[in-house]
């Protein structure tokens, strides 16, 4: 059984937002809204070609993965780019290939934080200074930060466990 044109489409929408997203969190710390919408408008249309409960599950998935990232992002704990980046893409994981898509992203972004811990910390672009936007960080301004309290472009770690989800969608 081959899957439809429209299933191709919409995986290469989420893949190329789905980078596009984490190259501008890594360059700039900041997600701008049309990738997670462009990753919503991809499921929709992936959607309409699988069984209703499994659509209706990613969109549960979704919606429960959005109010958790918004509590996280009122708490300062994530930025609201990466809560809206995390949301979308659960959508697309489903309640089936959540805990895997959660676990490869924390792994994704273990390896970030031990980059921002390293010497490898020079190459990273310079984070935001004081009186500049947050860039969607969430993170509350307090003067001097220390590297621990930096914002950190966790977009990129959602985007490695998102390809992880494109993966196992496009080849199973």
């Amino acid at each position: 059984m081959t899957a439809p044109a429209s299933e191709f489409v919409a995986l290469a929408i989420l893949v190329a937002a789905l980078l596009a997203a984490a190259l501008s969190d890594i360059r700039r710390y900041l997600i701008p809204n049309r990738y997670p919408a462009a990753i919503v408008f991809a499921y929709l249309v992936y959607a309409t070609g699988q069984p209703l409960d499994q659509s209706l599950m990613g969109l549960a998935t979704g919606i429960v993965a959005f109010v958790l990232c918004a509590l996280l992002f009122a708490g300062g704990v994530i930025g609201g780019g990466d809560a809206k980046l995390l949301a979308a893409t659960a959508l697309w994981a489903g309640p089936s290939l959540a805990p895997s898509f959660l676990i490869y992203t924390m792994l994704a972004g273990g390896v970030l934080a031990l980059a921002w811990l390293s010497p490898f910390r020079h190459l990273m672009p310079p984070a935001p200074q004081r009186g500049e936007p947050e860039a969607e960080t969430g993170a509350r301004s307090s003067g001097s930060r220390s590297r621990l309290h930096q914002p950190t472009p966790y977009g990129a770690a959602i985007a490695a466990g998102g390809l992880y989800v494109v993966a196992l969608r496009a080849f199973t």
